[in-house]
């Protein structure tokens, strides 16, 4: 995934518009525009550590050299509603996993897809 796609995904994710993100940043509609688009990228650096802080990211997983989202830890646990512990490594890492499972799977025929369904289940053994 490119800088422009993880962008784009972490914008989303956060529910901010294009126009939102640049009054954060102090920096144009256009560039985020362009940054989305990838007919630009940012010049300063300053700009990239700023979007990982907004969006609680790496650099690295900003500009696509990790999928791991945050590898710096501080707690190596998440605890979830369900009160069950996970380490927080082992939950980051199949979350990249999955978000690049996700990207492949965006882009194929929902036939295929219900198929890729149908054999989890029966993977699963619920079918």
């Amino acid at each position: 995934m490119t800088f422009s796609d993880r962008l784009r995904l972490l914008r989303e994710e956060k529910f901010l518009t294009q126009n939102d993100l640049a009054k954060m940043l102090n920096i144009s509609r256009q560039s985020i525009s362009n940054y989305e688009s990838g007919t630009r990228f940012p010049n300063d650096v300053q700009i990239l550590i700023k979007f990982s802080q907004i969006f609680s990211v790496s650099v690295d997983y900003l500009v696509g050299i990790s999928n791991i989202r945050s590898p710096a830890i501080n707690n190596n646990i998440v605890q979830f509603p369900n009160n069950k512990n996970v380490d927080k490594r082992v939950y980051e890492c199949k979350n990249a996993v999955l978000e690049s499972l996700f990207y492949e799977v965006d882009t194929m025929p929902l036939d295929d897809i219900n198929k890729l369904i149908k054999f989890i289940y029966v993977y699963k053994g619920r079918l």
